[in-house]
């Protein structure tokens, strides 16, 4: 079923108009774009295709189709991505009218995917390595004994594959049997039932056997002699799913399992019927839960989103278990296939656009397969010059696909376009030989329109660029068209990651120069035209040498970090050139402000000169009481009175999501006239911490706050829990413990616990560098353990919903972690109804009174020792009271205990160690015993008395018995990321890791998000 694409198609091929980018190398233009998450460009256009889809299920714009009987899953897969079975973006809608199946759509949600079945048909038979070019007679003898006018010795597997067997398309599937009676109003002849096929036949009888299914395709007729032309043949691909039951001795569900789903770890790929719990099925009737027996290899597989994004990860990334080679050589068309853009592979239904990317029109290969089922439609689109895939998988009407195919390729690749094109900037360099050179050499590279170009090359004053034109035109003489001024260049595949310059591990990759052709000869003669629209320039490639190396060849060199270091021209002798220093970057600033910037304070403080200080833990808020004054930040320290008091909080769920009020913190409290902590950002480097797995447009918007509004010289953005690498971390598990140390390079291997106002993350570093596949997060920090207490008490003592502030010092004077729940909850227990438990009555060594305060004599509450003797006279009225006191129970180790068993107050997350746990599995087990041995706990709530014994036992309990568990907090667990960013600040290589204010604005946004997502290990 081919998914049609009549839009885009009109858009696309406006004309036959000759462009620089029609004659070029078939291939990338520029290097895929990488870490497309981080992309503003990428992201808006997610964003608008987002808003827009929500519109047009909203009604309020027309979507084409009737939405209200229609759910659909969209992902774009990128060949980087962080996560193989997380796309870069994805949509879910989910139709009020899909009353059966899941109730929660998501990327695990299961679609028939239809004949999309056939990409995984080829990829088992590349994989099985059987010879594609042997006939099918040898491995299903019986089709020659059969009297067909099919010519099977002549067909090969490889032809099935690719649609150019001329088989017929389907074997009973073709025959309507429910229109029988239209048939013969139409006019046709009434025929008897006998007349149909004896299986196969949907509403007739039941599916084909194996050799039913041969004996009646044989007595069809074929469409085409073999190698004809393509014709669309499901009946083609229930004999290669035969052929490969013959030639690998086992059936197409094994083969599913043991070499597609299992190896890369898919969970809902299955042979039809699926699972209905996780089904999306469409209202009416579908083709949900039907088994499709031989015809499985055709069309019948069920699939997710997260599966199939799992699958063109591995495609693009060339991580299958097939050789790159295989991969290039299955992403090649088989055959034209009628249209003039249009082309058959094996399984492809391939395009060729022009005019996709309005702002840079050029031909770009789609490499597609659609599928189909009664109420199912999928589009899965590979783009292998950027490295991306498109993902459509519908359930209701069926004219959704196209549309939304339509839709994401208009949208995304566009911006794709332009993010390879924003990231190529960095070969827009001048690059020059060593001083000591005999003869100098220089080369600069500039961009287009276009591509990338060769604006100029010298060796010692002679203009070699020109001399390219005039040589490769004497060499080649009239074979070669005439040749243009501009040279550009192309990337390749022969990429060498083992190379080394200067004694540092290198990436050195082959990039082609091309000669641009001028098209157009005069002449008076007919046809010219036509001549002049055939690119002869890929027959010119390494045609012209100069001492065995072609004058076409260069390299280019690459470090760790993906930036361009090295360039060299073999054919003329170059050595590897260097780029030219750019104007003198601005002195590394003396001064480095580090901000651990959290949701409940920030904890700020400047390194001067190598000094490191204590850091300012400074309240990131601001604050309005009930005499409507205003307190920013530091200022609250000023507040008498906390009743009722209001917070504006810049930081929600650990990231800043109003940068408005977050700019009013950090002017008063570093940039303002008397500001405590005053620097000037112009000569400051800024070390800022924050979460991990934050969304990269949250990233951005930081990266250019802190740049374009604030102006700093220098600048690091890190997961602040990995700042806590550099410290000497065996000195945190000394006693006493004193204020950690400096460590020279990141602890080798430690395990970050941070619990802290929003939320608790498990952050596992290797050499500073966080694992970022372990990373976990708890949504249970400071903020819900405040909120559940104000709860309790509201129901239990006094109304305080509005005075979080003073239940939140209560909090951190009263609450403590159980080493034994059930022990401590006994103890804690009134009694029945009438009964006073001795516990009860005496406290149980648990219950404390805390009285709040006045805010006249007292602004703060102070915790008391619980008196039986005191409470038995103020109930009969003996003692009368000046103080609001109020008796806490087992609120004191309940509330802390949500950090442990989230459940409790109904939140569906696993407790702390079975996160822990969690983590460690997405971890090599050699890696468990150095983690576990070092955990370290930091965060406010790593404050609550208990908490590291408890967790300690914990985990003990869910790891190895031979594993040695270690748990501990630093000495001060506020301020232990700061002092860990600090460190950072005096670390030998803090210039490499920062990004300047000039980098910014010369490389963008995106090439900064590169940059800081290679980690902190260095």
């Amino acid at each position: 079923m081919i998914a049609s694409h009549k839009a885009l198609l009109l858009l696309s091929f406006p004309s036959l108009a000759w462009t620089a980018l029609d004659c070029r190398p078939e291939g990338p233009i520029f290097p895929r774009p990488t870490s497309l998450s981080s992309s503003s460009v990428f992201q808006k256009a997610a964003s608008d295709l987002s808003n827009a889809l929500d519109a047009a299920m909203s009604g309020s714009i027309d979507a084409g189709w009737p939405v209200e009987n229609s759910s659909f899953s969209l992902a774009v897969i990128s060949w980087d991505q962080e996560d193989a079975a997380v796309p870069v973006w994805e949509y879910h809608h989910l139709s009020e009218a899909n009353t059966q199946g899941t109730k929660q759509l998501d990327r695990d949600s299961q679609y028939l995917i239809g004949s999309i079945s056939k990409v995984a048909t080829v990829y088992l038979l590349i994989k099985s390595g059987i010879d594609l070019d042997a006939s099918v007679t040898e491995f299903l003898p019986s089709l020659n004994e059969s009297s067909s006018s099919i010519s099977w010795n002549n067909v090969t597997v490889r032809m099935l594959a690719s649609y150019l067997s001329g088989l017929p398309t389907n074997y009973g599937l073709s025959e309507p049997y429910y229109l029988r009676d239209t048939f013969v109003k139409l006019g046709l002849p009434p025929i008897e039932d006998s007349k149909y096929p004896p299986c196969g036949v949907l509403g007739l009888n039941k599916e084909c056997s194996d050799q039913q299914f041969l004996d009646g395709i044989s007595n069809l007729y074929p469409i085409t002699a073999p190698m004809e032309r393509p014709v669309y043949s499901n009946s083609a691909f229930n004999i290669l799913g035969m052929v490969l039951k013959e030639y690998t001795g086992k059936n197409y569900t094994q083969l599913m399992e043991n070499w597609i789903s299992k190896p890369l770890n898919l969970q809902n790929t299955i042979p039809s019927p699926g699972n209905d719990e996780k089904a999306v099925i469409p209202p009416g009737q579908s083709s949900w839960g039907s088994n499709y027996g031989p015809s499985t290899p055709a069309g019948g597989l069920v699939s997710s989103i997260s599966d199939l994004t799992k699958f063109s990860h591995g495609l693009l990334s060339r991580t299958l278990d097939l050789t790159p080679t295989q991969i290039n050589q299955w992403l090649k068309p088989a055959s034209f296939a009628g249209g003039p853009y249009t082309m058959s592979g094996m399984p492809w239904e391939i395009i060729r656009p022009f005019n996709v990317t309005p702002e840079h029109p050029h031909p770009i290969s789609i490499f597609g397969k659609s599928g189909g089922a009664v109420g199912y439609r999928s589009q899965l689109s590979f783009f292998n010059d950027y490295g991306i895939a498109v993902l459509i998988l519908t359930a209701g009407d069926m004219k959704a696909a196209p549309f939304l195919t339509d839709a994401m390729l208009a949208t995304f690749l566009p911006a794709v376009d332009e993010v390879s094109r924003t990231q190529a900037k960095q070969y827009e360099r001048t690059f020059t030989s060593e001083k000591a050179a005999q003869a100098p050499i220089e080369a600069s590279f500039s961009q287009d329109n276009e591509s990338l170009v060769l604006s100029s090359l010298y060796r010692n004053g002679s203009d070699i660029a020109s001399a390219l034109h005039e040589l490769w035109t004497l060499a080649m003489g009239d074979y070669m068209p005439k040749l243009g001024e501009m040279i550009r260049v192309f990337p390749s595949d022969l990429v060498s990651q083992n190379t080394t310059m200067d004694k540092e591990l290198v990436t050195r990759e082959v990039w082609h120069l091309w000669p641009e052709v001028i098209a157009g000869s005069k002449t008076d003669l007919p046809g010219s035209e036509l001549e002049d629209h055939i690119c002869v320039n890929w027959m010119n490639e390494d045609w012209v040498r100069y001492g065995s190396e072609p004058l076409d060849r260069i390299l280019l060199y690459k470090d760790e970090a993906g930036d361009v270091v090295g360039l060299e021209f073999p054919f003329l002798r170059s050595g590897v050139l260097v780029p030219k220093s750019k104007p003198a970057a601005p002195k590394a600033p003396a001064n480095t402000l580090v901000i651990d910037n959290g949701a409940d304070t920030l904890k700020a403080g400047l390194v001067c000169d190598g000094k490191v200080g204590e850091p300012r833990v400074i309240p990131n808020c601001i604050a309005r009481d009930n005499a409507r004054k205003v307190y920013v930040a530091s200022e609250l320290s000023k507040c008498r009175d906390f009743q009722e008091i209001q917070f504006r909080r810049p930081v929600e769920k650990g990231f800043v999501v109003n940068w408005e009020a977050q700019k009013e913190i950090w002017d008063h409290e570093f940039f303002d006239k008397n500001a405590t902590t005053k620097c000037d950002p112009l000569e400051t480097r800024l070390i800022l911490g924050v979460p991990p797995n934050g969304l990269p447009v949250i990233d951005t918007n930081c990266d250019q706050m802190v740049f374009e509004e604030f102006g700093f010289a220098s600048y690091y953005r890190g997961i602040g829990p990995t700042f806590n690498a550099y410290h000497d971390i065996q000195s945190t598990f000394q006693t006493p413990k004193d204020v950690p140390t400096v460590a020279n390079t990141p602890a080798e291997a430690i395990m970050v616990i941070d619990s802290g106002y929003s939320h608790t993350t498990i952050t596992p570093l290797l050499q500073g560098r966080p694992l970022q596949s372990a990373i976990r997060r708890l949504d249970v920090g400071g903020k819900v353990l405040t909120n559940y207490l104000t709860r309790l008490i509201s129901l239990r003592h006094f109304d305080m919903r509005n005075d979080t502030y003073i239940v939140n010092e209560m909090k951190e004077l009263a609450c403590y972690v159980s080493t034994d729940f059930r022990s401590d909850l006994e103890k804690s227990w009134k009694g029945t109804k009438g009964e006073r438990r001795p516990d009860f009555i005496s406290g149980g060594g648990i219950a404390k009174d805390y009285v709040l305060p006045d805010f006249h004599g007292r602004s703060k509450g102070i915790i008391r020792e619980y008196d039986p003797t005191r409470h038995s006279k103020a109930r009969k009225g003996a003692v009368p009271s000046e103080e609001d006191a109020l008796t806490l129970r087992n609120e004191r180790f309940s509330v802390p205990e949500l950090i442990f068993s989230p459940s409790d107050a109904g939140i569906p997350q696993p407790g702390l160690a079975d996160l822990i746990q969690e983590s460690l599995g997405e971890l090599p087990i050699g890696l468990w015993p150095s983690m576990l041995a070092n955990i370290v706990v930091v965060g406010g709530n790593a404050l609550f008395d208990g908490f590291i014994q408890r967790l300690q036992r914990e985990v003990v309990q869910r790891v190895p018995d031979d594993c040695v568990v270690r748990v501990a907090r630093p000495a001060n667990p506020i301020t232990n990321t700061w002092h860990g960013g600090a460190n950072l600040a005096n670390h030998a290589h803090i210039n490499k890791l920062a990004v300047t204010k000039q980098e910014y604005e010369e490389n963008g946004s995106a090439w900064v998000a590169r940059k800081f997502n290679a980690g902190l290990g260095v």
